[in-house]
């Protein structure tokens, strides 16, 4: 059976959500924030049109913005992480099968429709019409034969709008495949961007069908085994292989920014509290168990005229945990080992590592009770927030002085598929 990849995207995702409870918005220019309100993290294609750059500061925009009415909103993970979850609900009800890559996109497993007399083409176009019907979000679909071109032709239906949102590699001939890849710079490869750029230029290497021609061997020697893939793959050559829903995560990082400067170790402990229950909350979806816990301490590296701190300490773990209790546990630990007073905190966060599945974990006669009574308890709060919202039980250290360690977001919009509190009003 031949593999066929399909790669669905949302289109400016991020706009794209704050869209989809705001028709008002439908034509306006629109930008997302950074964590804190800092930079430019998303645009609408209004947005771009305008010029405004993808990392550009917000201060520096700021007027520019208030001039030409561009619609400017802080990073709402909330409600873009429940968009997400029901785009890719939405892509599976139509696929043989899902790997959710990133928060806005997937790779949908079309392999043996053809053969089932399926048209790839009109599939592509069913997804995309659903998930705008059901969720709301435009996407754009590539499909191929391996996963770098699919990639790749997600690229393409989204530059050439006469391709309507769908590119299907399998009908083109050999000439419309080689323009197809003769038209677009290697930046706009999977996995090559800028990183290689210069590199392959200096070797005359400039579009796509250049690359794709190069020899495999020469490119592994003289850069690496992983490029060296990313040209069979443009062959038409499968080399990565499509992993059901979740890529393995060989690690999860939650931290963020604070909004201002931390330097209590109570403090800390709220947002360390905070992060281990929002990685917890990763691992048990995903039915995984993490063997190495660790946190993340960091003060302002830009601010050259501070004392500087930065420490990502460790601890392994006597078996594999996905219970909130366990990791809470180690990464407070770690939080009174490794303080250190008289610095001004910027950053912390979480870390679970060496991650396996939870159904391999084998038993240990010696801990099972407590681990038991920790699973116990964390089935029950589970339950509780998935029937009356995902905050409504959490650890108490993870409120411990919230106001000074939670992130700047002023131009936060409504929580509109978590919250209660945040449902639109019709009056």
């Amino acid at each position: 059976m031949n593999q066929v990849y399909a790669l669905v995207d949302g289109n400016s995702f991020f706009a794209s959500c704050e869209r989809v409870f705001r028709p008002d918005l439908r034509y306006r220019p629109i930008i997302v924030l950074s964590n804190n309100d800092g930079c430019v993290v998303a645009r609408s294609k209004e947005a771009k049109k305008l010029g405004i750059k993808m990392g550009q500061p917000f201060f520096q925009i700021e007027e520019f913005c208030i001039q030409n009415k561009v619609s400017v909103f802080s990073s709402n993970y909330e409600l873009y992480g429940d968009l997400s979850g029901r785009m890719m609900t939405a892509i599976a009800s139509l696929s043989a099968g899902l790997e959710v890559y990133s928060i806005d996109e997937a790779f949908a497993n079309f392999s043996g429709l053809q053969e089932a007399g399926v048209n790839l083409t009109n599939l592509g176009f069913q997804i995309k019409n659903r998930v705008m019907q059901w969720v709301g979000i435009p996407t754009c679909v590539g499909i191929a034969p391996t996963k770098t071109l699919a990639k790749y032709c997600n690229h393409l239906a989204k530059k050439y709008p006469g391709l309507k949102g769908v590119c299907n590699w399998l009908p083109l001939n050999s000439n419309q495949r080689k323009k197809a890849l003769a038209c677009q710079p290697i930046s706009e490869v999977w996995g090559v961007g800028r990183r290689y750029e210069k590199r392959l230029n200096a070797l005359g290497i400039e579009t796509v069908l250049q690359l794709a021609q190069a020899d495999p061997a020469t490119i592994e020697n003289q850069f690496n085994i992983v490029l060296a893939r990313t040209v069979r793959e443009l062959r038409g050559e499968n080399c990565i292989d499509f992993e059901e829903l979740h890529p393995k995560r060989k690690q999860i990082l939650r931290s963020r920014s604070f909004g201002a400067m931390v330097g209590s170790k109570e403090e800390l402990a709220g947002a360390i509290c905070f992060h281990a229950e929002e990685a917890v909350r990763t691992v048990r979806r995903e039915g995984s168990c993490a063997h190495v816990v660790g946190i993340v301490l960091n003060t302002n590296r830009f601010r050259k005229q501070d004392p500087q701190y930065h420490v990502y300490p460790a601890i392994g773990l006597e078996r594999g945990a996905d219970d909130p209790t366990t990791i809470i546990q180690a990464a407070m630990y770690l939080l009174n080992q490794y303080y250190r007073p008289g610095y001004a905190y910027k950053r912390a966060g979480v870390y679970l590592s060496e991650l396996s599945p939870k159904k391999l974990e084998p038993l240990d006669l010696f801990v099972e009770e407590r681990w038991e009574r920790n699973e116990l308890l964390a089935n029950t709060v589970d339950r509780i927030n998935a029937h009356f919202g995902k905050y409504t039980v959490v650890h108490a250290a993870s409120l411990l002085h919230k106001e000074a360690w939670q992130m700047k977001r002023d131009r936060v919009s409504p929580q509109y598929t978590t919250c209660f509190a945040d449902l639109p009003r019709v009056s």
